[in-house]
């Protein structure tokens, strides 16, 4: 039998030393790589060190939304009306993954099949079945209050090219909102007169309303023929062109002696007909509304044309909770207010924003020109018996959809800001849509060639290069 030869110093030699350091670093550094992945396999890990390397954090929450879910104490089911494998928007389900962790679990994600259970929306929903809720749809609950959201409400639509194409995600506004909506005590309603030719609330003052209902209220629109209801929190009257019957005045007022609130967004006038009933009532304010035409002469602040004016934002409760990027609006053919001398200490007004020195009116009654500045929106409250606030602002243009959608939405923060200062509260909620556009780098014809030699010949040299150099040093160990 032959003789094992055990050579002791082929053992202790250098190679063998430095090559069995290698292989246990290799080992461990492999065993320490299988059981991160296994860690990292977990769904509760993955989900809680996920990044969002998209450039607008598509698939993160905003600040807002953080806020809310932070302070929310009740427990909120997002139900989706279909089998989860069914269901098609996976970009919906890896943001509705944040609600839940950021909620630490108050906000979860349930699938329902109507199908095998078809009594489920009459019996956890709608009982009344007045809701449209159907199979495929998304509801928001909370304890007995729900909200139905809508394929309108998470997609943002550009119909610039003729046809419908989606532009961006509104998905976190959609459902922050809808759970600030369930887990409120108390929904708000904030109604829009009619019966003035008034802008219509669903044909161009859409997207006002979705971000009023965001920041839960619920929008009516109402006829001041009649009593207003005791659910109003606010009346809105955008762009009138006709007084206000007596009957109507009186109802108003009423409304407003008993502590309502309302905003006035006034258009220039096309008559030389004074509106003595709204006159009125902004009297009681210590407002006044002129009948005039204002233009902007300073190209510091006008935009285009001297009709198309970027007011200066004046210092009041309604500036000083918006962001600075947000104070700047375009707004086409104005109206000025005025201020007057309020008859009693308990009525503070306060400018909104106004013009500059070199901006010019002219009266359209007495065709006068007047020189600037001017205001073209105020606030005031009376702090009576009953506490009451009003805002007055000459110009309703900047708040329709087809002039946000080219000039900006600062308009509606600057009415949620209002809404705020009325309500006396802090948070609201407005998160633009993430956009789903797609930016392409462009690159020339010799950064192309650059790139195309960086990658297929530089980058595979200097891995050869580096392996042949660990080769020959370890050659010589």
């Amino acid at each position: 039998m032959k003789k094992f030869n055990f050579d002791k110093k082929r053992f202790n030699s250098k190679s063998f030393k430095y090559g069995s350091y290698a292989f246990a670093a290799t080992a461990v550094v492999v065993a320490v790589v299988v059981l991160l992945n296994a860690i990292l396999g977990l769904d509760v890990i993955r989900d809680r060190l996920r990044f969002d390397i998209t450039k607008n954090k598509k698939f993160s929450l905003s600040q807002q939304s953080l806020n809310i879910l932070k302070e929310i104490d009740k427990d909120v089911e997002i139900i989706i009306l279909t089998e989860e494998k069914d269901f098609k928007y996976k970009e919906i389900l890896e943001i509705l993954k944040q609600y839940n962790l950021k909620s630490d679990g108050k906000v979860v994600t349930r699938f329902v099949d109507v199908e095998k259970d078809p009594l489920f929306i009459q019996r956890e929903l709608d009982p009344e079945q007045v809701k449209g809720i159907s199979a495929g749809s998304i509801v928001v609950k909370s304890g007995n209050k729900n909200r139905v959201i809508s394929n309108s409400d998470l997609v943002e639509y550009d119909y610039s090219y003729g046809y419908p194409t989606a532009s961006g995600l509104k998905v976190e506004q959609a459902f922050t909102s809808a759970i600030k909506n369930v887990t409120a005590e108390v929904t708000r309603v904030a109604y829009f007169a009619k019966g003035h030719g008034e802008i219509e609330l669903d044909k161009e003052l859409t997207d006002l309303k979705a971000v009023i209902a965001a920041n839960n209220y619920e929008v009516k629109e109402l006829s001041l023929v009649n009593e207003i209801p005791e659910d109003a929190s606010v009346i809105f009257f955008v762009s009138p062109k006709t007084d206000l019957l007596p009957k109507e005045l009186e109802n108003l007022l009423a409304y407003l002696e008993n502590g309502g609130d309302a905003i006035f967004l006034m258009d220039v006038q096309r008559t030389n007909t004074s509106f003595a009933n709204f006159d009125t009532v902004l009297e009681r304010y210590a407002l006044a509304l002129n009948n005039d035409f204002v233009l902007e002469g300073d190209q510091n602040w006008y935009f285009s044309d001297f009709n198309i004016i970027i007011p200066q934002p004046n210092d009041n409760d309604i500036t000083k909770n918006l962001d600075p990027n947000s104070l700047f609006l375009y707004m086409p053919n104005c109206r000025s207010v005025s201020i007057l001398k309020a008859e009693k200490s308990w009525i503070t007004t306060k400018p909104l924003f106004m013009t500059s020195q070199k901006s010019q009116s002219t009266d359209l009654v007495t065709n006068k020109v007047s020189a600037g500045p001017f205001y073209l929106g105020a606030i005031s409250e009376y702090a009576g018996k009953e506490p009451s606030k009003v805002a007055l602002i000459g110009n309703a243009t900047f708040i329709t959809d087809s002039w946000m959608e080219s000039a900006g939405t600062n308009g509606v923060r600057y009415i949620i800001s209002t809404l705020n200062w009325m309500q006396d509260e802090k948070d609201s909620i407005y998160i633009p849509a993430k956009s789903l556009v797609t930016d392409y780098i462009n690159l020339t014809a010799q950064s192309r060639l650059i790139a195309f030699l960086s990658l297929t010949a530089l980058l595979p040299l200097m891995i050869i290069g580096f392996g042949v150099f660990v080769g020959v040093r370890r050659r010589h160990l």
